[in-house]
Protein backbone atom coordinates (compact mmCIF):
# COMPACT_ATOMS: atom_id res chain seq x y z
CA UNK A 1 0.00 0.00 0.00
CA UNK A 2 1.02 3.63 -0.45
CA UNK A 3 0.41 6.29 2.16
CA UNK A 4 -0.02 8.74 -0.73
CA UNK A 5 -3.04 6.93 -2.19
CA UNK A 6 -4.40 4.54 0.45
CA UNK A 7 -5.95 5.02 3.85
CA UNK A 8 -3.84 3.89 6.78
CA UNK A 9 -4.85 0.50 8.21
CA UNK A 10 -7.19 0.37 11.16
CA UNK A 11 -7.69 -3.43 11.24
CA UNK A 12 -6.20 -6.73 10.10
CA UNK A 13 -7.79 -9.93 8.82
CA UNK A 14 -6.98 -13.24 10.49
CA UNK A 15 -8.58 -16.47 9.26
CA UNK A 16 -11.44 -14.57 7.64
CA UNK A 17 -12.17 -12.45 10.72
CA UNK A 18 -11.50 -8.71 10.85
CA UNK A 19 -9.88 -7.43 14.05
CA UNK A 20 -9.77 -3.72 14.81
CA UNK A 21 -6.53 -2.25 16.09
CA UNK A 22 -5.67 0.47 18.58
CA UNK A 23 -3.75 2.58 16.08
CA UNK A 24 -2.95 5.69 18.12
CA UNK A 25 0.75 6.43 18.44
CA UNK A 26 0.52 6.20 22.23
CA UNK A 27 -0.34 2.51 21.95
CA UNK A 28 2.67 1.97 19.70
CA UNK A 29 4.96 3.72 22.15
CA UNK A 30 3.55 1.70 25.07
CA UNK A 31 4.45 -1.44 23.13
CA UNK A 32 7.94 -0.13 22.42
CA UNK A 33 8.37 0.61 26.12
CA UNK A 34 7.42 -2.98 26.91
CA UNK A 35 10.11 -4.20 24.52
CA UNK A 36 12.62 -2.02 26.34
CA UNK A 37 11.63 -3.50 29.71
CA UNK A 38 14.27 -6.08 30.66
CA UNK A 39 12.01 -7.33 33.47
CA UNK A 40 9.75 -8.94 30.83
CA UNK A 41 10.55 -12.17 29.01
CA UNK A 42 10.28 -12.26 25.21
CA UNK A 43 7.01 -14.17 25.50
CA UNK A 44 5.59 -11.57 27.89
CA UNK A 45 6.61 -8.77 25.53
CA UNK A 46 4.75 -10.44 22.67
CA UNK A 47 1.66 -10.86 24.85
CA UNK A 48 1.76 -7.18 25.87
CA UNK A 49 2.01 -6.24 22.20
CA UNK A 50 -1.00 -8.33 21.19
CA UNK A 51 -3.11 -7.30 24.18
CA UNK A 52 -2.46 -3.59 23.67
CA UNK A 53 -2.79 -3.52 19.88
CA UNK A 54 -5.94 -5.60 19.37
CA UNK A 55 -9.32 -4.38 20.55
CA UNK A 56 -10.49 -8.00 20.61
CA UNK A 57 -8.08 -10.89 21.19
CA UNK A 58 -7.73 -13.11 18.10
CA UNK A 59 -7.83 -16.89 18.46
CA UNK A 60 -4.71 -17.40 16.35
CA UNK A 61 -2.13 -15.65 18.55
CA UNK A 62 0.81 -16.61 16.35
CA UNK A 63 -0.69 -14.88 13.32
CA UNK A 64 -1.88 -12.00 15.49
CA UNK A 65 1.67 -11.45 16.71
CA UNK A 66 3.10 -11.64 13.19
CA UNK A 67 0.62 -9.07 11.88
CA UNK A 68 1.17 -6.89 14.96
CA UNK A 69 4.89 -6.74 14.22
CA UNK A 70 4.14 -5.95 10.58
CA UNK A 71 1.77 -3.15 11.62
CA UNK A 72 4.33 -1.68 14.03
CA UNK A 73 6.87 -1.76 11.19
CA UNK A 74 4.47 0.33 9.06
CA UNK A 75 3.57 -2.56 6.76
CA UNK A 76 7.04 -4.07 6.40
CA UNK A 77 7.74 -7.62 7.48
CA UNK A 78 10.30 -7.50 10.30
CA UNK A 79 13.56 -9.26 9.58
CA UNK A 80 15.78 -7.94 12.35
CA UNK A 81 14.35 -7.74 15.85
CA UNK A 82 10.77 -7.85 17.05
CA UNK A 83 8.38 -4.96 16.76
CA UNK A 84 10.78 -2.80 14.81
CA UNK A 85 13.53 -2.74 17.41
CA UNK A 86 16.88 -2.57 15.65
CA UNK A 87 19.84 -4.70 16.68
CA UNK A 88 22.01 -1.61 17.07
CA UNK A 89 20.19 0.38 19.72
CA UNK A 90 20.55 4.12 19.23
CA UNK A 91 17.60 5.49 21.19
CA UNK A 92 15.17 4.66 23.95
CA UNK A 93 11.53 5.69 24.00
CA UNK A 94 11.78 5.74 27.79
CA UNK A 95 15.04 7.58 28.40
CA UNK A 96 14.82 9.86 25.36
CA UNK A 97 11.10 10.68 25.66
CA UNK A 98 11.53 14.41 26.24
CA UNK A 99 13.99 14.77 23.37
CA UNK A 100 11.72 12.85 20.98
CA UNK A 101 8.79 15.01 22.07
CA UNK A 102 10.81 18.16 21.44
CA UNK A 103 12.17 16.89 18.11
CA UNK A 104 8.67 16.18 16.74
CA UNK A 105 7.58 19.66 17.83
CA UNK A 106 10.65 21.38 16.38
CA UNK A 107 10.66 19.43 13.12
CA UNK A 108 6.94 19.25 12.35
CA UNK A 109 5.31 21.89 14.54
CA UNK A 110 3.22 19.28 16.36
CA UNK A 111 2.85 19.28 20.12
CA UNK A 112 2.09 15.61 20.81
CA UNK A 113 0.50 16.53 24.12
CA UNK A 114 -2.18 18.51 22.26
CA UNK A 115 -2.98 15.77 19.74
CA UNK A 116 -5.98 13.63 20.75
CA UNK A 117 -5.20 11.02 18.09
CA UNK A 118 -2.34 10.36 15.68
CA UNK A 119 -2.01 7.14 13.68
CA UNK A 120 1.10 5.15 14.61
CA UNK A 121 2.34 5.14 11.01
CA UNK A 122 2.08 8.94 10.77
CA UNK A 123 4.08 9.24 13.97
CA UNK A 124 6.72 6.84 12.63
CA UNK A 125 7.04 8.73 9.35
CA UNK A 126 7.54 11.99 11.23
CA UNK A 127 9.97 10.29 13.61
CA UNK A 128 12.06 9.17 10.62
CA UNK A 129 12.15 12.69 9.19
CA UNK A 130 13.47 14.89 11.99
CA UNK A 131 15.53 18.01 11.42
CA UNK A 132 19.28 17.55 11.53
CA UNK A 133 19.79 20.40 13.97
CA UNK A 134 17.47 19.15 16.71
CA UNK A 135 19.16 17.73 19.81
CA UNK A 136 17.69 14.23 19.43
CA UNK A 137 19.08 13.84 15.89
CA UNK A 138 22.52 15.02 17.04
CA UNK A 139 22.33 12.61 19.98
CA UNK A 140 21.73 9.70 17.58
CA UNK A 141 24.71 10.88 15.54
CA UNK A 142 26.95 10.84 18.61
CA UNK A 143 25.73 7.44 19.79
CA UNK A 144 26.35 5.92 16.37
CA UNK A 145 29.74 7.44 15.64
CA UNK A 146 31.40 7.59 19.06
CA UNK A 147 31.99 3.79 19.34
CA UNK A 148 33.35 3.78 15.77
CA UNK A 149 35.90 6.50 16.53
CA UNK A 150 34.48 8.81 13.87
CA UNK A 151 34.07 11.94 15.98
CA UNK A 152 36.36 14.93 16.17
CA UNK A 153 38.22 15.76 19.36
CA UNK A 154 35.72 18.52 20.12
CA UNK A 155 32.79 16.15 19.56
CA UNK A 156 34.34 13.52 21.83
CA UNK A 157 34.82 16.12 24.56
CA UNK A 158 31.19 17.20 24.19
CA UNK A 159 30.04 13.57 24.41
CA UNK A 160 32.04 13.18 27.60
CA UNK A 161 30.30 16.22 29.06
CA UNK A 162 26.82 14.81 28.29
CA UNK A 163 27.69 11.16 28.96
CA UNK A 164 24.73 10.67 31.32
CA UNK A 165 22.37 11.74 28.55
CA UNK A 166 24.03 9.67 25.84
CA UNK A 167 24.37 6.40 27.75
CA UNK A 168 21.47 4.03 27.17
CA UNK A 169 20.25 1.50 29.74
CA UNK A 170 22.02 -1.82 29.31
CA UNK A 171 19.95 -4.64 27.86
CA UNK A 172 20.22 -7.69 30.06
CA UNK A 173 18.22 -10.90 29.89
CA UNK A 174 15.59 -11.80 32.44
CA UNK A 175 17.80 -14.69 33.58
CA UNK A 176 20.72 -12.32 34.17
CA UNK A 177 18.43 -9.98 36.09
CA UNK A 178 17.15 -12.82 38.28
CA UNK A 179 20.70 -13.99 38.96
CA UNK A 180 21.66 -10.44 39.95
CA UNK A 181 18.63 -10.18 42.24
CA UNK A 182 19.52 -13.50 43.90
CA UNK A 183 23.06 -12.28 44.46
CA UNK A 184 21.84 -8.99 45.94
CA UNK A 185 19.44 -10.95 48.13
CA UNK A 186 22.34 -12.93 49.54
CA UNK A 187 24.14 -9.69 50.33
CA UNK A 188 21.15 -8.12 52.04
CA UNK A 189 19.89 -11.16 53.95
CA UNK A 190 22.96 -13.10 54.98
CA UNK A 191 26.02 -11.00 54.33
CA UNK A 192 29.34 -11.94 52.84
CA UNK A 193 29.71 -15.14 54.93
CA UNK A 194 26.76 -16.78 53.15
CA UNK A 195 28.19 -15.80 49.77
CA UNK A 196 31.55 -17.30 50.70
CA UNK A 197 29.81 -20.54 51.75
CA UNK A 198 27.95 -20.71 48.42
CA UNK A 199 31.12 -20.13 46.42
CA UNK A 200 33.12 -22.75 48.31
Amino acid sequence: MSILTDYLPEAVEIEGEVYELNTDFRTGIDIMLAYEDFHLSDREKVMVMVMLLYKEMPQNLHEAARLAVKFLNCGDDAKDGAAGIAQERLYSFEKDAKYIYSAINQSHGIDLNDVPYLHWWKFCYMFLDLKEDCFFTRMIYYRKNLPQGKLTKEEREYCSAIRDILELPQNISREELEAEERFMGLLENNGCNRIADDVT
